[in-house]
């Protein structure tokens, strides 16, 4: 063995390897290096709304151990976690030998998993604390917004409190949770969640869902749009009390609809009978179970003709295809097309729980306990909502998905260089990038600084922090 190209261990010396730019040397540093310099501007965002600390202080856990890690420590912990691209529990654990984080947000230390699931089950179920302490995100919604609701379907594998064998396309007869959740439409954000066993109906325990929601939101949607499996009678007879917002639901073709349809003339079609293009028509209808008569949008395109002489058939017939909606929203609010339009946007939802599933660990984190599976849901969601405001103020103009996102904005090497009070991150970013991320941060910057006033009188009682910079 050539003895001059020995490699020491770590911590003895350096190490050499022989690669395409000639020897090149590993040498251990004790300066304090992370991959995660992208998290000042967003611990600078999560410090301004006072997330982290109005949720430690509304938890209802009670924590009498002197041992025990401070609640907020936890809650940050595992938020960091959903951030960074966890999807199980144990993904905790990557993070807890980072030197900066703490610093960043405040914590005495990143605490382990087993810490985040006592604490989760210590909690029990109910949201009411998170969503009390999380309604300042909801500012960003529309004065008048839509709630897209709808289930989906999470397998689990094991024995889990509440997995039950239920509709699972994906895998049948694989035990699930079927929890129900609503979506803010066209802004991705998510502000509420039910956790329900997998053998429950989409439409179970709407109408408590929705009177929490409300509760959580801190007021009434315009409009609530869902599918089939939402369009009953109790549902609509809610809606129709006074001072209820206005509902559509897609229609099951029944074969009293069917029929229905059937009596309507050819001049009752709107628009043009050409292939592939969507006619639309209306009724007044009040079918098998409905108390009264709503109005009822039907849509059909032709598909082709089948039959006729060539086929040795007496008779051709046009081939439909059909789709019908139940609305409250009258004619003068809104023609049958636009009522197809309206509730076609409503799948814009299905990306939402796609991210959520994929992207963000949405069902990962589970346990035996049903309390522990339920709050990591609820949170993991305060992480999900958090983020994408953050990235409306470095992408404004348009939506980047947490793959994409997580990568350009928040795993970005960087050295904290500390000096007397004041802390620099030199960031290892140049090129064009360099310049678009200097822009999102300069609107973060804005944001900071003109919006929340309420949050003044808070901070001016704080202790004087020490200055802390980023160096590009």
């Amino acid at each position: 063995m050539n003895h001059h190209n020995e490699l020491h261990p770590i911590g003895e010396g350096k190490m050499a390897f022989e690669t395409a730019a000639g020897q090149v040397f590993l040498e251990a540093s004790d300066e304090a290096m992370t991959p995660f310099g992208g998290f000042v501007p967003l611990a600078a965002f999560f410090e301004k709304l006072g997330l982290l600390n109005s949720m430690a202080a509304r938890c209802p856990a009670v924590r009498t151990s002197p041992n025990a890690s401070a609640v907020r420590d936890v809650l940050a912990s595992f938020i960091l976690s959903c951030l960074s691209d966890g999807s199980r529990f144990n993904h905790i654990n990557r993070l807890r030998e980072d030197p900066t984080l703490c610093e960043l947000f405040g914590l005495k230390k990143i605490v382990g998993d087993d810490a985040v699931r006592r604490l989760f089950r210590q909690i029990g179920t109910g949201g009411d604390w998170i969503a009390s302490a999380s309604r300042l995100l909801w500012q960003a919604a529309p004065e008048r917004f839509i709630l897209d609701w709808d289930s989906t379907v999470q397998t689990r594998y094991g024995h889990q409190e509440g997995a039950c064998v239920g509709y699972n396309p994906q895998k049948p007869g694989r035990k699930s949770h079927h929890p129900l959740l609503a979506v803010i439409a066209d802004t991705r954000l998510c502000p509420y969640y039910r956790w329900r066993p997998g053998n429950t109906g989409s439409s179970t325990q709407w109408i408590e869902a929705m009177e929490e929601s409300v509760r959580w939101i801190g007021r009434l949607p315009w409009l609530n749009r869902g599918d089939v499996g939402f369009c009953s009678e109790q549902t609509m007879a809610w809606h129709e009390q006074d001072n209820k917002p206005h509902y559509l639901f897609k229609l099951r073709l029944t074969k009293n609809l069917k029929r229905a349809v059937a009596r309507l003339k050819e001049e009752d079609w709107q628009g043009c009978h050409n292939f592939g293009i969507l006619q639309t028509a209306e009724l007044k209808l009040q079918l098998s179970g409905w108390s009264n008569p709503r109005r009822v949008v039907v849509g059909r395109r032709l598909m082709g003709h089948t039959g006729g002489e060539d086929d040795g058939e007496f008779w051709s017939y046009a081939k439909y295809e059909y789709e019908a909606y139940v609305t409250s929203l009258d004619r003068d609010y809104a023609q049958s097309w636009q009522i197809i339009e309206l509730y076609r946007k409503r799948a814009d939802c299905e990306n939402v729980f796609d991210e959520l599933k994929n992207q963000w660990g949405f069902n990962g984190f589970c346990s035996r306990y049903r309390e522990v599976t339920e709050n990591a849901a609820r949170l993991l969601l305060v992480a999900y909502n958090t983020w994408n405001l953050f990235l409306r103020l470095l992408e404004p103009n348009r939506h980047v998905e947490a793959k994409h996102g997580r990568r350009w904005f928040l795993f970005i090497s960087a050295r904290l260089v500390k000096s007397q009070r004041q802390r620099t991150w030199k960031m290892a970013i140049s090129g064009h990038w360099r310049a678009d991320l200097m822009q999102g941060y300069q609107r973060v910057l804005a944001w900071l600084n003109l919006t929340a006033p309420q949050l003044k009188n808070i901070q001016a009682n704080a202790p004087p922090k020490t200055a802390e910079s980023i160096s590009i």
